[in-house]
């Protein structure tokens, strides 16, 4: 045992020596005193930076030895002189000790080594490390960020792209390819038709929940009794607190696989089936299946470019702009090229993105925001998004080859739609901190016409001019909205308006008369090839925003058409009720909007809710009171998590 002491203390005695030799080598000073930084625990504990916490450590413990080399030369020559006699007593200076890990070990050659090898595994992962920054790539804590991977690519599916939760639609896995989301190098949340909630409350890897509430109060200047208004998939009762739409869900992605359920309460679940005629061909009553389902959809992401997703089931339209969803908006009650087009697909989408500015996406539905298909061809669209800048947005939908017309029997009608919606959204003022802050303006114009149909009966109709056998049948809208924000964003001015024109009615909203829907019709307000329908409108709104959530909104609308079609004092419920039931609900066979017996028409002006003929009430019958004009104001609180 004194032998191995002694070999011992001469290995130390050595290598004392020679780190007293290193310590008393000139080292040029620095000209800064030395400074130790403390590092947080959270620092250490990331891998990156626990790492370059040794290295910096090391350095530092170099430059204090510079500075303080003769005290520490000192030190050690106590240290040599004192272990020198400790070693020669040997064990019989002292009895054995247990060891004790309060005791400093000395670091002998072999644990040098093993440090020396550490030194230079750290070495070369810092270079690692260093490498993968300057190419680009982004570790786990940019891949798992704050703002979830799935929410821009799902919201961009429409006119817009949140900056949080497309949509923020919007489901996308996780991205390891290093390629930033499509559309977030910048901030769209000044796009109409467009959330601006930038912050989600709470989000996950697996779901990020959406909640949406949205409570109004409808003023009717025509103050119709039955307090029922028409024409609109926004405002539906006059001079009462209606709940317009309650919905919650959210979006799941977890591993590429992605989906989206949003449910539908409220009066919205109501209005929205009454308008699809699909319901009532064929069996299994799809209305009351799809009611409470504003959204339900499945899919799977690809890498591929900037991302490819395939998703099927209920998704929304953006034909018009507009979303379906009034806390996006900039309006309450859109103009008619939104209002009147598709809120919902039921289909397949395919979303690829070639680009970080690009998105197309092609659809193959079953018909024009219908549950099922009205004929024998399903519906084929898609939609071009391309924002080549942050100030700017431009969208291109665009349909076809679907039978969108209710037939008899099996729906073999023969009657194609075809339409393009074309939209530009310029932000041209941009001034943040100033008390008027952004002004922007949207711009968007629609056309398209139905072709085909039975000659034998006078259904035929044509995409250009009318006919001794042939109607033409088209639609043409247009509308222009300007915004203003003022005090960061926290109010809102929008100003706008619109016009349409669509002979044949194919797609202005039949008016509930007697509890008339899309496919029952009714003789109070035809829909038959040639007759006409012009309308414009406009509307003042303001919001108040005190946080990104909810919007206090007040506007004032008018509206015009050039035939009676907005209710009237009187009405469009006859006095004693329903006389059809509630069609919505009753099938194909309800009676919704049927003639109330004893009514009679006359002839009458060719511009009027049934052309050529007025309706007469006589003793027993019953007109609905429609009016060409409609001045409305309206209030609503709108709630987005």
């Amino acid at each position: 045992m004194s032998t191995l002491l002694l070999i011992i203390g001469g290995v130390a005695v050595v290598f004392y020596a020679v780190f007293l030799f290193e310590c008393s080598r000139p080292v040029r000073k620095s000209r800064k005193a030395p400074v130790v930084r403390k590092s947080t625990e959270a620092a250490v504990i990331d891998s990156a930076t626990g790492r370059r916490f040794l290295v910096h450590l090391e350095q530092q413990m170099a430059e204090f030895l510079s500075a303080h080399r003769h005290a520490a030369t000192m030190l050690l020559i106590g240290m040599l002189l004192l272990s020198i006699p400790i070693a020669a007593q040997g064990p019989r200076a002292q009895p054995p000790v247990p060891p004790s890990s309060d005791t400093d070990p000395q670091i002998s050659p072999a644990v040098q080594k093993q440090l020396d090898a550490m030194q230079k595994r750290i070495e070369q992962l810092e270079a690692e490390l260093n490498s993968r920054n300057i190419q680009g790539q982004p570790n786990e804590d940019v891949a798992y960020g704050s703002v979830p991977a799935h929410s821009l690519v799902e919201q961009a599916s429409g006119a817009q792209a949140p900056a949080a939760g497309d949509s923020l639609q919007q489901a996308a896995a996780p991205k390891t390819t290093g390629k930033p989301e499509p559309f977030s190098y910048a901030d769209w949340t000044w796009l109409n038709g467009t959330s601006r909630v930038k912050e989600l409350p709470f989000d996950s890897k697996f779901f990020t929940p959406e909640i949406r509430f949205d409570t109004n109060y409808v003023f009717d200047f025509n103050h119709p009794r039955d307090d029922t208004m028409g024409g609109s998939t926004e405002i539906f009762r006059s001079m009462e607190v209606q709940l317009e739409q309650l919905s919650f869900g959210g979006d799941f992605h977890w591993d590429n696989v992605r989906g989206r359920i949003l449910t539908l309460n409220g009066m919205f679940a109501t209005t929205t089936p009454r308008n699809d005629a699909s319901p009532a061909r064929g069996q299994w009553f799809l209305a009351g299946a799809y009611r409470y389902l504003a959204e339900g959809w499945g899919g799977y992401h690809f890498d591929v470019n900037y991302g490819l997703n395939i998703d099927a089931g209920i998704f929304v339209s953006y034909i018009g702009l507009f979303s379906y969803y009034n806390f996006d908006n900039w309006a309450y009650q859109p103009s008619y090229v939104s209002s009147n087009t598709p809120w919902f697909f039921n289909g397949i989408r395919i979303q690829w993105f070639p680009t970080e500015k690009l998105k197309i996406e092609p659809w193959i539905i079953n018909g024009w925001q219908s549950y099922g298909r009205y004929g024998s061809k399903p519906g084929l669209g898609g939609q071009i998004l391309w924002r080549p800048k942050p100030w700017i947005s431009m969208v291109f939908n665009n349909y076809g080859m679907g039978e969108d017309t209710l037939g008899t029997g099996n729906g073999q009608f023969g009657r194609y739609r075809i339409h393009t919606d074309d939209s530009v959204e310029v932000k041209y003022y941009d001034r943040p901190g100033n008390f008027l802050d952004r002004m922007a303006f949207s711009l968007t114009g629609d056309l398209g016409c139905e072709y085909g149909g039975p000659v034998s009966q006078g259904l035929n109709v044509n995409c250009h001019h009318n006919t001794a056998t042939s109607h033409k049948q088209t639609f043409a809208g247009w509308m222009l909205y300007n915004r203003w924000w003022f005090k960061n964003d926290q109010y809102a001015i929008t100003l706008g308006g619109g016009a349409m024109d669509n002979p044949g009615r194919y797609l202005t909203l039949l008016p509930p008369i007697n509890s008339a829907v899309a496919y029952t019709g009714t003789p109070y307000f035809t829909g038959n090839p040639g007759d006409p329908f012009k309308a414009w409108d406009v509307s003042a709104t303001f919001d108040y925003m005190p946080k990104h959530y909810i919007t206090f909104r007040w506007e004032y609308g008018y509206r015009h058409a050039n035939v009676p079609y907005w209710s009237g004092r009187g009405g469009i419920t006859p006095p004693g009720g329903n006389t059809g039931g509630q069609g919505v609900f009753g099938g194909e066979n309800s009676g919704g909007g049927a003639l109330v017996p004893g009514t009679t028409f006359v002839p009458g002006p060719f511009l009027s809710a049934t052309p050529g003929y007025t309706c007469v009430a006589g003793a027993t019958g019953w007109c609905p009171d429609l009016r060409k004009d409609e001045a409305s104001f309206r209030m609503a609180i709108m709630v987005m998590f």
